[in-house]
């Protein structure tokens, strides 16, 4: 249970560092087309000039702790063999204990089908929304990445519920 809250959290985090930099991207972006078209000053544009290289290295850094822990498990559960399948789905039970290989299909199901529906309430929210907003893209950016985390979150909650039944 340890081992799949650690990377629900790496994986968690690392969504939002990703969706931090798409944003700053997206910002710095329109800042530029602002000063190209001449809607800003150059002094404005200096002052407010968006460093992305942070968000950029906070991305990197997750992306290797999130690398790294996928591989720890794989060779810990496969006595140092690392196995594709674990690499692209570490929450996958290779064991031959029945009932945690129901929990998992059962806490995936869930998961799937909470991202279905979110999906449709989202795009509904932003046809509704879209035409009271300025500049959706950046709302866009986080309403995206926040799909995957509700997913992984439903995966987590389902799993911890079953499993301690």
């Amino acid at each position: 249970m340890r081992n799949l809250s650690i990377s629900i959290v790496l994986r968690i985090l690392l969504i939002i560092s990703f969706a931090l930099v798409a944003f700053m991207q997206v910002k710095d972006t329109q800042l530029s087309d602002m000063f190209l078209n001449d809607e800003i000053s150059f002094e404005y544009y200096k002052e407010n000039e968006i460093n992305t290289s942070v968000y950029g290295l906070i991305f990197v850094i997750l992306t290797l702790i999130n690398s790294w822990y996928t591989n720890y498990l794989s060779k810990k559960r496969n006595n140092g063999r690392i196995l594709m399948r674990e690499i692209v789905i570490p929450e996958m039970n290779l064991n031959d204990d029945e009932r945690e290989a129901e929990i998992t299909g059962k806490s995936a199901k869930a998961a799937f089908s909470v991202i279905i529906i979110a999906t449709f309430i989202v795009l509904a929210f932003f046809a509704l929304v879209i035409p009271y907003l300025d500049n959706p893209l950046p709302y866009s950016v986080f309403t995206i990445a926040a799909l995957p985390i509700i997913g992984l979150l439903t995966y987590f909650i389902t799993y911890r519920v079953l499993y301690l039944r």
